[in-house]
């Protein structure tokens, strides 16, 4: 039997009763369609779609794929459909769908999570929305994402039911809120299944465009427009619509206004921004769409205002009156074009403009030299009480950090070196409320230091509480100043003297204090291309200087402070600390982890009245030179301290004219009116456990009183114990020793000398310890203090030597020293230990006239230790525990 349209048979059922009248009509007879599964697939349009293809995979578990064709909408949307057509009977099947660009990569896709049943006849509606697989990133919140509908049928009769089912994510927490319609009728339905009643709508009076207040369009009068809404608990909306077809209609329902709509996300609001009245806001651009949509904007204000243009989506907006509390609030009216839309809130608060009153200011000078600090002060009120903010600025120099609360700032400001000329050093401020009002004032300083010379730049610092950094290398013209109290910190970068286009050769320190305090550390300082021109006085070539200051000068280097190769001028001291101060407490001064070389003259200099610490340096002359006698250290006219632990080598001179012989020296101490009146004795020295290596005098005492250099009158402390000296031949024809003393009972022992160079048996100018001695008669001296001993347990190391009686160094007419205890049980010992046989005379034959014995007591209590040389003795006492 061949089964006839369905619409054919109607007509002729139609006929019939209009041709014979009233008669028992035949029943209505329809051809059932073939079972199957009409699928839909709404794309984001922010996604270039060129294909769609659905996996089919079928109860059997064969698979197969179907691509999709597409429907371009007039009004905007391109849908995408295939009817999937079953292989057994109301089959269950599984749905994948892909969505790819042009490039066939694969720009959004989704999978039903549950199958789908075929109906046996007609066709079933699955309606699919492929997504990438995150959201846009960056978003105060994200739409839900709705991954499909289904109903049972595609095509669903007048007066029939069908159930619309939706599945839907959400990437934020909070419940979803879901509205259906169908053709702009809302249905009362709740959740994500809605059941639909089809009802063809009214015939529209002709002229018109549809039913009032439906939004039913005409034209898809055989289907009805099925529209889900679903809401997030943050107010972001998605709206996924789509066609069923109404009645009898034999073709697929339309794909026009077939979409997925995401709606704009607009941005939190924030807290209130500050606009003072009469300024223009520009108003940000926080709305984000999903799908890329054009936005359409509508910009309305709570307050008296006026906008550039309300439609765009960055206007302008300037407020014309200020409201009673200030506040003011924008609001952004945002559509899609699709159904979709938000709105966003700028909120403000506009304020007469009232700037904050500046009550006081002040700058602790009006002018100022290089390295000089000035301090500027401001009190300030603001006439609403709103928290207000300080920015201080400069043209030239360095600001340090600005401290201060509520109403009052203070900031430091200094240059270090020069500035440009013509240029006045100006610090500005700006104190701005939290409305935005702002007061300014400018404090200018009188500039009474040096203009940079041509091609000369300042250098470049950072100035913090305390300290100033140099942030990269600087070449200089002149010296650069650390303010008083400072700690100059070069970070490791260099200092470079330099004269290029200055016009005139280079003169005084490289880098020195401003102030009675100063600190100098990890930085390099050196010169370049310095014209061979001798100055004296302040104008000395000097790496870094500390005059009349105390501080610091720590892990630095200067290296090839010098003139040139040939220079014999007396300048070019690495490191220059002295003291002009007549009188009072000596000024104290660390000198510690510094590497010395290639100096012109001296590698450290203490001079006048400076308590010293000179401890770990290394200092390096570079070995003998015909053109200048060099020094190590040089301690002179007054100071005292200690020098330890340093190293110090080839500070030694060659000559060719005998009247101009010189040496040089490791380690110097000269002082005493014999240098010019005034001119103090250093005193109360210790100098100990320094390597003196290939420098012609090792260390060099030579104090002295009277035109004719006599030793000082009385004893000045000076100790010289545990050094090693050693210089491995003679370079010097005129004097060579690795210890040299003019002075009066200074201590020197248990020093250690070697080589050649110091060695008298092999040269005649070559000497080991030479000490200018007082008088024929000779003495037994102690050069160990009293000690602290335990019962029964080896002593430190005691010395006896000869001296004269000064108290200076000198032979004993017998080389030997006799040793005596007023405990009988008490021992004398030649090792360390102990271990070796007793003793009771130790020699004296060594360079520095000393016997070093150990004793070994038997009793506690006092202990008198007696020692006897070319008949004369020498008591010490001890304390045995």
């Amino acid at each position: 039997m061949t089964l006839k349209p369905a619409r054919a048979l109607h007509l002729v059922g139609l006929l019939l009763l209009t041709t014979f009248g009233c008669v028992e009509e035949d029943p209505a007879f329809t051809a059932p369609l073939a079972g199957g599964a009409r699928l839909v697939v709404a794309p984001p349009r922010s996604s270039a779609v060129a294909a769609v293809t659905a996996s089919v995979t079928h109860a059997s578990g064969a698979t197969e794929s179907k691509a999709l064709t597409s429907a371009t909408d007039p009004d905007g949307g391109i849908a995408w459909s295939a009817v999937v057509k079953p292989e057994s009977p109301e089959e269950e099947i599984q749905l994948t769908v892909a969505a790819e660009d042009s490039a066939k990569t694969v720009v959004a896709s989704v999978k039903s999570d549950a199958g789908v049943k075929l109906p046996l006849y007609g066709e079933a509606l699955v309606v699919l929305v492929p997504l990438p697989e995150s959201g846009a990133p960056g978003l105060a919140n994200h739409a839900p994402r709705i991954h499909e509908v289904r109903a049972q049928s595609a095509i669903v009769a007048p007066g029939e039911t069908v159930t619309l089912s939706a599945q839907v994510s959400d990437e934020e927490e909070g419940v979803l809120t879901y509205e259906w319609t169908a053709s702009g009728r809302v249905l009362a339905c709740e959740g994500a299944t809605c059941e639909w009643t089809a009802a063809r709508p009214p015939v529209p009076d002709a002229g018109t465009e549809g039913d009032a207040g439906t939004g039913y369009d005409p034209t898809l009068k055989d289907d009805a427009l099925i529209s889900l809404r679903v809401t997030d608990a943050q107010g972001a909306v998605s709206t996924l619509q789509f066609h069923i077809g109404v009645g009898t209609v034999r073709g697929p329902a339309s794909l026009r206004k077939t979409w997925f709509n995401r709606s704009p996300v607009a941005a939190v609001a924030g807290e209130p921004q500050q606009v003072m009245l009469g300024s223009t806001f520009q108003v940000p651009a926080p709305v984000t769409d999903e799908d890329g949509d054009v936005l359409t904007y509508a910009w309305s204000a709570t307050c008296e205002g006026k906008f550039d243009n309300v439609t765009l989506a960055r206007p302008a907006f300037t407020p014309g009156a200020a409201p009673t509390d200030c506040g003011c609030q924008l609001k952004g009216a945002v559509t899609d074009g699709f159904g979709g839309s938000t709105e966003q809130l700028v909120n403000l608060c506009v304020r007469a403009e009232a700037p904050p009153v500046l009550e006081t200011t002040s700058q602790s000078a009006e002018s100022a030299l290089a390295g000089e600090r000035v301090t500027f002060t401001v009190d300030v009120t603001d006439p609403r009480g709103e928290a207000m903010t300080f920015a201080w600025t400069s043209n030239v120099g360095a600001l340090g950090t600005p401290v201060g609360n509520g109403g009052t700032s203070t900031v430091d400001w200094t240059e270090l070196s020069c500035l440009p000329a013509d240029v006045t050093p100006t610090v500005d401020l700006v104190v701005t409320n939290a409305s935005g009002a702002s007061t300014r004032h400018s404090f200018p300083v009188t500039w009474m230091g040096r203009r940079c010379g041509p091609g000369e730049t300042a250098c470049a610092i950072t100035l913090s509480p305390g300290q100033v950094t140099l942030r990269e290398g600087c070449v200089v013209q002149s010296a650069v100043f650390i303010p008083d109290g400072f700690t100059f910190d070069g970070a490791g970068h260099t200092l470079t003297a330099s004269e290029d286009g200055a016009g005139d050769h280079y003169k005084g320190a490289v880098l020195r204090n401003r102030g009675t305090v100063a600190n100098v550390r990890f930085v390099t300082v050196t010169a370049r291309n310095l014209s061979d021109v001798c100055d004296a006085g302040v104008d000395r070539l000097r790496g870094i200087l500390l005059e009349d200051a105390s501080g610091t000068i720590e892990n630095t280097v200067v290296e090839d402070l010098n003139q040139g190769t040939i220079s014999g001028c007396q300048e070019g001291f690495a490191i220059d600390v002295r003291s002009s101060a007549v009188g009072g407490a000596p000024v104290p001064v660390v000198i510690r982890g510094n590497r010395l070389t290639g100096y012109q003259k001296v590698g450290v200099v203490v001079q006048g009245r400076v308590a010293v610490t000179l401890e770990d340096n290394t200092l390096d002359g570079l070995g003998p030179t015909s053109r200048i006698s060099r020094t190590g250290i040089q301690l002179a006219y007054g100071a005292s301290g200690q020098v330890v632990g340093n190293e110090v080598q080839g500070n030694a001179f060659l000559f060719e004219d005998l009247r101009l012989a010189d040496y040089g020296s490791g380690i110097l101490v000269v002082g005493g009116s014999a240098y010019g009146v005034g001119r103090e004795l250093c005193h109360d020295l210790l100098i100990q456990d320094n390597e003196l290596v290939g420098n012609d005098v090792g260390v060099n005492l030579i104090q002295a009183e009277g035109n004719d250099y006599d030793p000082p009158a009385a004893p000045q402390n000076i100790q010289v114990l545990g050094n090693e000296l050693s210089k491995e031949d003679l370079t010097n024809q005129v004097y060579q020793a690795a210890i040299s003393d003019n002075g009066t009972a200074n201590l020197i022992s248990r020093n250690r000398i070697s080589g050649d160079g110091y060695n008298s048996e092999l040269y005649e100018n070559a000497i080991g310890v030479d000490v200018v001695t007082q008088g024929e008669d000779r003495q037994v001296g102690f050069a160990t203090p009293a000690r602290m001993l335990d019962v029964d347990t080896c002593s430190e190391a005691l010395v006896v030597q000869g001296w004269d009686l000064a108290g200076n160094l000198a032979p004993l007419s017998v080389p030997e020293v006799t040793l005596a205890a007023s405990d009988p049980g008490a021992t004398f010992h030649l090792l360390p230990d102990c271990s070796d046989a007793p003793v009771a005379v130790v020699s004296l034959k060594n360079p520095q006239r000393e016997g070093i014995f150990y004793l070994l007591a038997a009793t506690a209590g006092p202990l008198t230790l007696t020692a006897t040389g070319d008949g004369a003795s020498k008591t010490q006492e001890q304390t045995v525990r």
